[in-house]
This record gives structure tokens, sequence and C-alpha cells, in this order.
């Protein structure tokens, strides 16, 4: 049976994302009201290490060791890079287009929050051990590495506007933070152990009601420095 282009996007996002080191700084929620984002639902995702697992599995990492998860990294990098030069000749020329499109708006996202996090985790998690912040060196060293080969290997690669400083955010990768710490986002199996735990419950706050465009403004104005 044929692929479709869905399956082949999927199964190329899944070797992109999967292993991956990630974290996101509980500063960033504060700032907008812990009650706006659900707080105790995502609490074990803030200033917490997450490993994607190689298999599709996600975990907390607790301090253990890191570098082994991403020694398939570049491998399956690799393998992207060779399933797009195979489909190349095999899709239409407009489909291939919309594939590379696509992967690379990923890949892009990828390598930005690499390099942020790299920029930022000793900020925001001062007891990181020296291997694990290696594995996040290692880590954005990888999907630079492989961004550069894209941009030179294919011609038909979109253009992606420039921020300026590559170690700040921008709002499409606000949204992108977003949707991984949903409940059917890629960090779920982190979510999932957080609600099952035996934490104490928070205490109730005053709620700060803020629409979403708020939020997303004050976020990238006083964290991620954008006008």
């Amino acid at each position: 049976m044929k692929e479709t282009l869905n399956h082949i996007y999927d199964e190329m996002n899944r070797l992109l994302f999967f292993p991956m080191l990630f974290y996101f700084p509980r500063r960033v929620w504060d700032l907008v009201g812990k009650e706006k984002w659900e707080d105790k639902v995502y609490d074990n995702l803030f200033d917490n290490i997450i490993i994607l697992k190689s298999d599709g599995s996600n975990t907390l990492l607790n301090n253990e060791p890191s570098y082994h998860h991403l020694f398939i990294k570049k491998e399956r990098l690799d393998k992207n890079t060779f399933r797009l030069l195979d489909i190349q000749t095999d899709l239409k020329e407009e489909q291939f287009k919309f594939i590379l499109s696509k992967y690379c708006v990923q890949l892009d996202f990828c390598r930005r929050v690499s390099i942020w996090m790299v920029e930022n985790i000793y900020q925001d998690m001062k007891d990181i051990s020296k291997e694990t912040f290696q594995s996040f060196e290692l880590q954005q060293t990888f999907f630079e590495e492989h961004w550069k080969y894209i941009q030179k290997s294919f011609v038909d690669v979109p253009v992606v506007k420039k921020t300026g400083n590559e170690d700040v955010l921008i709002e499409k990768d606000l949204k992108s933070f977003k949707d991984l710490m949903s409940p059917t986002g890629l960090l779920s199996g982190a979510i999932k152990e957080q609600t099952s735990s035996s934490l104490s419950k928070p205490k109730k706050e005053n709620k700060i009601r803020v629409t979403e465009k708020e939020a997303t403004d004050f976020l990238l104005k006083t964290v991620f420095n954008m006008k």
C-alpha cells in the first residue's frame, strides 16, 4: 500500500522529536497567572527536564543520566534527510514542497528552542548537572547541523524569517510550546505522572483573568524580548 503524505510527515515528525530533552520555565507561566494556565495540572512540567524517549514515550528525567538518550538523535535526523531525498523524485513537485515546508517549520522550532534552552536553562534550573547541560548542547548541535544541511541541499526549502537573535523565541514558538504541553501533546506522559502522583494540592488563588492575546503579548514582551 502506497504511503500517504500524512503518514510520511508523521513518521518524519516522530524521528525529529524523539528522542529530545525539553523543559519549560515556570517564570513564563507565573507572569500571566497560574490559574489561567491550569498550573495544578501541568505543575510537573515547570522547571523539570522532560525526556522524549526514542520509543515515543516521555517522562521526567529526575536527575538521571541523559547523554545516552541522544546517541540515536543524529542517526534519526539523517534518516529524515535520506527520506526527503528519496521522496523528492517519487512525489509530485507540489507534494514534495508541501512536505518539505511543513518539516522545515517543525525543524526550525526544534533548532531555535534548543538554542533558547541552552542559553536559559542555568537561569531556570541552577542545580542542573554538567552532564545534562552537555546533553542539551549536543542536542542543539545536532539540530543546527541538520538544519544547515537541509537548507543547502534542497532548492525548494522555505525561507524562514530571521528574528535577529537566534536565542529569542517568536510568537509561533509560544503556540508550539502550548501545543506540546496540551493533554494530547508530546509531553502528555509527564502530565500523567503529575496527575497520578500524591503531591499535595496547591492552595487556591484568585484567578487572574486575561485573554489569550493579552497573555501571549505579555509573554513576548517580558520574557522573549519581542515588541
